[in-house]
């Protein structure tokens, strides 16, 4: 569990993540990388339509305002603003995970338990803009 919470505060930037591969003696496993428009294990993913289909904007950190991103990948939104655009979420991390329905955590405020996927309820769908990870499985 120490290694997926050092391994969370360090994602996103590559000289960490590379230093810390030189201090392990070893890369490991390919690992999440997140943003990328692939939902893989150890990532929370929120997704364009319901049911867990569409774009997905998978996320191994905390993103507290979601109005400078866009959905990547091969998918029919790619390049469309992630911002108020999301109906459903899987969450694939050993963390559960908080949206809130206004940048930094403002408004509603949900949590997404690990290993649970579903569609967004009306309070939430179409409105995420915020999500950060909990330090509790």
């Amino acid at each position: 569990m120490m290694d997926n919470a050092m391994r969370k505060l360090s994602a996103g930037c590559v000289a960490a993540v590379s230093i810390g591969a030189i201090l392990l003696g070893t890369a490991g496993p390919a690992g999440a990388w997140g943003r990328d428009g692939n939902l893989e294990n150890q990532e929370f993913g929120l997704f364009y339509w319901q049911n867990q289909s569409g774009c997905v904007f998978d996320l191994v950190t905390n993103d507290l305002n979601f109005s400078d991103d866009k959905y990547q990948g091969s998918c029919s939104a790619s390049g469309d603003w992630i911002n108020d655009t999301t109906e459903s979420y899987r969450n694939r991390d050993v963390y559960a995970w908080k949206v809130g329905t206004d940048k930094d955590m403002g408004g509603n405020v949900g949590e997404i338990p690990s290993n649970y996927a579903g569609n967004a309820s009306a309070n939430f769908k179409n409105k995420i803009s915020s999500a950060k990870y909990t330090l509790h499985p």
